[in-house]
């Protein structure tokens, strides 16, 4: 994380990036950092929390925002008082789509009271916070929204791993965002209690190969790496078009193609230039196809760094 050059700033602007979790067959395991951005604003006022947001509607701006709590819970853990704030939300993720929406705000609001009161943890040493205030306590989201990158992580208890895994600089993501939500609590409600052991065998060789194809730039093989068992086959309950989708995108270049965490964004991995682009429209024209879907294209990079702060300035509230 970039940090203002001071000890206590007096206004400081994060960028947090957008997030795939799972990545295929590693459920609540896999994240990567994808170059599409919220950003929050935070100037200490000494006055009454007042919160502003761009780019969404319906979300709460008093003490009960998700960001807002993320800020005041760092506070508290390191005993200072939260002070009073202006905040604005500048929103380009869209929620309920499977790309860490929420995660944003936990990693945003963590880092700007970090930078804002000068308290200078690492990413690392704000992680395990964000995990408990993340719904359903899953690293997948904020640890990639934090570190930036691909991360694997494994919890036991209150500890947390989450290891950065070198990704290739040749391959892009290309995602299609259907125009409607997937409600991620629903979908895990479809899944199984209990799995056969093929199922479980046949996702750890998954993840085995992702993670092997991408050391080795074996990426014929990610098409089969990217396979699940564990959650998309129940989460297609909620989105039929799935596999057209999936395999639209492999038709039309992708190395491999999966559900973006709970859903509704595909998310394909692909060579870079023109193919990217038409990866995208075959993955539009599948949807429309399966029903009217309509949704958004967008070709994105993979974001190395994370969620980064840097001073604000006057125009910036």
């Amino acid at each position: 994380m970039s940090r203002p050059d001071c000890t206590h700033a007096r206004a400081v602007r994060v960028r947090v990036p957008a997030t795939a979790a799972n990545l295929g067959p590693g459920f609540d395991v896999l994240g990567l950092a994808l170059t599409l951005y919220n950003e929050f604003t935070v100037r200490e006022t000494g006055g009454r929390l007042h919160i502003t947001v761009a780019g969404a509607d319906g979300l709460p701006d008093d003490e009960s925002n998700l960001f807002y709590r993320a800020f005041a819970a760092l506070c508290r853990e390191t005993g200072r008082p939260v002070p009073g704030l202006r905040i604005h939300m500048a929103l380009r993720i869209p929620s309920g789509r499977g790309l860490g929406s929420s995660a944003t705000a936990v990693a945003g609001g963590l880092q700007a009271a970090n930078a804002l009161l000068g308290i200078d943890l690492s990413p690392e040493e704000l992680l395990p916070l964000a995990v408990r205030l993340e719904h359903g306590h899953h690293p997948d989201n904020v640890a990639p929204a934090l570190l930036g990158g691909l991360v694997a992580n494994t919890c036991t208890g209150d500890t947390i791993h989450s290891v950065r895994l070198p990704f290739p600089d040749d391959m892009l993501a290309v995602v299609f965002i259907p125009d409607f939500e997937m409600d991620t609590v629903r979908g895990r409600k479809l899944m199984p209690a209990h799995y056969a052991q093929a199922d479980v065998v046949f996702n750890t060789s998954r993840v085995a190969l992702f993670l092997a194809a991408l050391t080795s730039r074996r990426y014929d093989l990610l098409g089969a790496a990217m396979e699940d068992r564990l959650h998309q086959p129940y989460r297609t309950q909620l989105f039929p078009a799935l596999p057209a989708l999936i395999a639209a995108a492999r038709g039309a270049g992708a190395w491999g193609a999966c559900l973006s965490g709970g859903g509704s964004t595909v998310l394909a991995l692909t060579p870079r230039g023109p193919v990217a682009e038409q990866i995208g429209a075959a993955m539009a024209q599948a949807a429309e196809a399966a029903g009217g879907i309509g949704g958004e294209v967008c070709v994105l990079e993979i974001e190395r760094q994370g969620a980064t702060a840097c001073l604000a300035g006057e125009d910036d509230l």
